[in-house]
């Protein structure tokens, strides 16, 4: 399975800083721009690059601090979905 994000979501990095900027497409779903940890940048970047939720959980699990970044991954995930940032899911 991997999301379907919002289109109109670009993952830009401004003073060191990654922000997901929400253009004129998705201005009326998402918020304008939310800041994100390098940690949620990857994860990100996994999800914008059409990377299945399987094999995020494969790197994860391959990680020492694999439960930390468990409960961040899933988080982020439920945090992206309530801000419209991904609008779905698909096998």
């Amino acid at each position: 399975m991997h999301f379907i994000i919002h289109k109109g979501i670009v993952l830009t990095k401004v003073s060191d800083v990654n922000l997901l900027v929400a253009t004129r497409e998705a201005w009326d779903d998402c918020p304008y721009v939310i800041f994100l940890s390098p940690i949620e940048a990857t994860f990100w970047r996994f999800i914008e690059n059409g990377v299945e939720q399987e094999e995020i959980y494969k790197e994860i699990e391959s990680n020492q601090k694999k439960d930390v970044l468990k409960s961040l991954y899933n988080l982020f995930i439920k945090k992206m979905k309530e801000n419209g940032y991904i609008i779905g899911e698909e096998d």
